[in-house]
This record gives structure tokens, sequence and C-alpha cells, in this order.
């Protein structure tokens, strides 16, 4: 009997974190559907790790803001059994709300809530049809508390933290685990790096690499880990915004964003 062969489906996976759990999952050997923006070179990862992993790789480059994207994914992946999702398409930033472009605004929106909300149900049915399955999605440390000068990001992260939490109690008797990761701070790209080392030590302690970080994703989604925080200094952070009042955490974290601004545009 000729065994199915499975794949791994991962959203943002040209660069950062997406890139290293690409680059995980070949390793353990998953075949890989890889989608991300136009100009990230997922044709040449592709090849790489088919090379190296001796894994079947495909991706599809796409706009996740344009309004045909999910038609286009829904009818990409029709032919591929799959047995991992990983939304890990994110957009961030800091900025002052009254003066942040509304087009960006509506752009954070779209990938980090719509297209992860949207995408899941697509994928469901594929899903359960090749169990046991899993799905994995990427919140932040920014869902446990409200962040002026973010506003929207961790609004949103906060969505995927209770979405993740929602789906999994829903879709557990049909053999689909869900979990949800809580990063700190990763130097993804340059801008990001940018803005990270523009922080106290404190939040640079919590640092991860891609790399270690989807080594510890990867493993805990296996092990069906309904929330993955990684890292000592960031399980302390959790349990401090848990425990603090919101009007002391609050205005404590926005005042370090809102320096990171200041000195940028300085």
């Amino acid at each position: 009997m000729q065994t199915i062969r499975k794949y791994a489906l991962i959203t943002g996976a040209g660069m950062g974190l997406g890139k290293a759990i690409a680059t995980e999952l070949a390793r353990r050997g998953h075949h890989l559907l890889l989608l991300a923006r136009p100009g990230e070179e997922l044709a040449s990862l592709c090849h790489f790790l088919s090379s190296v992993y001796n894994v079947d790789t495909h991706f599809l480059e796409i706009d996740f803001t344009a309004p045909d994207t999910l038609k286009q994914i829904e009818l990409w992946v029709q032919d591929y059994a799959i047995n991992i999702l990983i939304n890990n398409a994110g957009i961030g930033g800091s900025s002052y709300f009254d003066q942040t472009n509304i087009h960006a605004i509506d752009a954070i929106i779209q990938v980090n809530i719509r297209t992860m909300v949207l995408l899941t149900r697509i994928l469901i049915r594929n899903l359960q049809q090749h169990t046991p399955a899993y799905i994995l999605n990427i919140a932040s440390m920014a869902s446990c508390c409200p962040i002026a000068f973010k506003t929207v990001y961790p609004a949103s992260k906060s969505f995927v933290y209770s979405f993740s939490r929602c789906l999994n109690e829903e879709l557990k008797p049909l053999g689909i685990s869900v979990s949800v990761v809580l990063p700190g701070p990763i130097k993804t790209n340059k801008e990001v790096s940018r803005r990270i080392s523009q922080q106290g030590w404190w939040v640079k302690a919590g640092l991860q690499s891609p790399h270690e970080l989807a080594q510890l994703a990867i493993k805990k989604m296996m092990g069906k880990h309904k929330v993955v925080i990684p890292g000592s200094i960031n399980k302390i952070n959790w349990l401090l915004l848990k425990l603090l009042p919101k009007g002391i955490s609050i205005p404590l974290v926005s005042r370090a964003v809102r320096n990171e601004i200041q000195v940028a545009v300085a």
C-alpha cells in the first residue's frame, strides 16, 4: 500500500522564524509547501532544503494583502495532503497611531488576523483527512499586554492567542492539535534588529535566535503543547504581565516603545 506524502504548509517562510521553521521541519524529513511575499528567494530556499534534506518542496510567492490571495492558495494546495499548518506570517512595527498610514494598519489586520483565520478554515478538511495533524500559530509576548505606540499589533496577537486556545478545544476531537507560540524579541530582519538594539538589557536578555525558537516550537507542537513560551526571561515577563495591574504594565511597557520611536526619529 502506497504511503501518502504529507506536507507542512508554512506562511512567511522566506526569512526569519518562518525560514528557520521550514529548515527544522525539513531536517525532520517533512515535505514542504512554502508561502512568502515575492522577492524573498523562496526558489533558492526550496532548492537548498530539497538538496540537503531530500524532501519534496514547493513554493508560492504571494501578497497576503491582495484580494484574491486566499483563492489562489486554496487552488494551489488542493492536490497536496497537508498535516501541518504553520501560521507564521505577520506584520508589526512601532509608530504613533495618528501618524500611521491607514493602509499599514489595514495590512496588519489582514495578515495577522484575516489571513490566519481564513487560511486555517480553508485547510481544516485537508488536515482532518491526514491526522494526526498540527496547527502552530505564532503570537507574541505582546499578546499579554496592550502596548501604546504599537496598538494594533499587540491587539492582533492577542487575537491570535485567543483564537488558538479556542480552536484547539474545538479541533481535538477531529485529531488536530493547535499550539500557539509567544516569542519575545527575535532578530528576523534589519529593521527589527535595529529596534531591538534600542531596547534595555532586560528585553535583550529574552532574545532568541530564529533557529533556537524554531527547534523549540516544532518540538512543543509535536508534543501537543497548547501554549509555548520560549526562554526563562520570557516566562518571567509573562508572569509579571499577568500579575501587574494594567494601570502599571501598560504605561511601563508603552514608555519603552515610545523611547524607541523617539530615538529612531531623532
